[in-house]
């Protein structure tokens, strides 16, 4: 395998033990793995914003957002230091305070971190499981003959599958002539594929379904659509989550078939903030104050943010609550309150070139490439972002989705047999 595809994948795998019991013994074991996938988590989050002037706070949103574990933060810290993404750490009391970011783009970022992965001499079980979850990420595979088809230890792939299955790295589905194993990555970084599957191979349930899905991105899944939330729960369909003010956990469902492929994989981070922006949309939409938002007027918002004079985010004293959505993603800083004294917040677009992409596609998200223009008030701009609750990553929302509205292995059948031989490996 490259370097590239060792360090995005070790961030892949990282996504799915965010899934397990950070206490759990079976991490041990994929402990360096774990650690550079961090690191590409929070690099990828920083990258761009120059100086980090609160490295706690960033410490805190890490935790949160990422799973980076708040006693781990140092560790990554010193692996992005000694491969000089970042500099000048500074430290009071023990705990780092401050530093400057140099991160390098995706192609250079992940190559150095499979190479710093490498240096840390990974077990033989965390090399199996990179390669496990890569092949996966390209096509389905009969479990029989699983070792020799990937050159895999015969031994060791018993546990990798427990692991991998708990994780949700790795997906079954029973089919007539055995079982077949695929990684949610397969999806992820192929959802035109996918949708053409199930559209010419796929049950007419399944196909109009992703029909209703393709011509509405981000559109909210519900209980009564089962065939959606079994697609998301077989890791088929990227769908970030955002938490309602009634503590539910609301899934938006997305097949981003039209953009740059390489969004679907080498730049997943900057993907996974536009899918952030267009679920805090979309909420706003159905479950906020506006729920007639039009496609101008999510448009409208987008173009405020990304234009710095408009300004349209004028500082209150809930804000840190209602926009903690965009601020977990990376989208929104929190800089201190403009009146001498106060206590609020003001938030603040953080404009690098990584958010001002993500914006964009979220933007061609909801226009599918049309060329919208609207109005939108300032107090409609402000109600459709107040989204107060966690946004959940779609390896996670999958996760969530476990055992919810499963349909039969065999409505899928004809899709998964179509999908041999269908991957793109690199």
């Amino acid at each position: 395998m490259e370097r590239f595809d060792e360090g995005l994948r070790c961030q892949d795998v990282h996504s799915g033990l965010r899934n397990l019991d950070p206490n759990s013994g079976s991490l041990t074991q994929l402990a360096d793995t774990q650690l550079i996938g961090m690191a590409a988590s929070l690099a990828a989050l920083v990258r761009g914003q120059d100086v980090i002037s609160d490295a706690q706070a960033l410490r805190a949103l890490a935790a949160e957002q990422l799973d980076v574990n708040q006693f781990a933060f140092d560790q990554v810290i010193a692996l992005l230091d000694e491969v000089e993404f970042v500099a000048g750490v500074q430290r009071a009391g023990g705990k780092i305070t401050k530093f400057t970011e140099n991160v390098p783009y995706y192609d250079d970022l992940y190559t150095m971190l499979g190479e710093a992965w490498r240096d840390r001499s990974p077990t033989e079980v965390e090399q199996q499981m990179i390669v496990l979850v890569h092949h996966l990420a390209d096509a389905p595979v009969p479990i029989d003959g699983l070792a020799d088809r990937l050159g895999l230890d015969t031994s060791v792939v018993p546990n990798l599958l427990e692991v991998g299955e708990r994780a949700e790295l790795v997906k079954k589905v029973s089919l007539l002539d055995g079982d077949v194993i695929y990684s949610p990555f397969f999806g992820f970084e192929n959802p035109e594929l996918i949708s053409d599957l199930v559209r010419e191979h796929g049950s007419e349930q399944l196909a109009l379904a992703f029909a209703a899905l393709r011509n509405e991105q981000g559109m909210p899944v519900t209980e009564a659509q089962p065939v959606l939330q079994d697609a998301i729960a077989r890791g088929l369909l990227l769908a970030p989550a955002v938490e309602l003010r009634s503590g539910l956990s609301q899934p938006f469902a997305t097949l981003p078939y039209v953009l740059d492929p390489q969004l679907l994989r080498a730049r997943k981070p900057v993907l996974e903030k536009a899918l952030a922006m267009l679920a805090c949309l979309r909420c706003g939409q159905y479950y906020g104050e506006y729920n007639s938002l039009t496609k101008e007027a999510m448009v409208a918002i987008i173009d405020k943010l990304l234009d710095p004079g408009r300004g349209f985010l004028v500082p209150h004293q809930a804000h840190r609550r209602q926009y903690r959505l965009m601020h977990a993603a990376g989208l929104l800083a929190f800089d201190a309150d403009l009146r001498p004294g106060g206590s609020w917040v003001t938030p603040r677009f953080i404009d690098t070139p990584d958010n001002r992409e993500a914006l964009t596609i979220a933007r061609d998200l909801i226009t599918h490439g049309e060329p919208l223009a609207g109005r939108v008030g300032e107090d409609q701009a402000r109600a459709a972002l107040v989204v107060n609750g966690r946004f959940t990553a779609p390896m996670q929302t999958l996760s969530r989705l476990r055992g919810k509205a499963a349909i039969p292995d065999q409505k899928w059948q004809s899709v998964i047999d179509k999908a041999f031989g269908k991957g793109q490996l690199r």
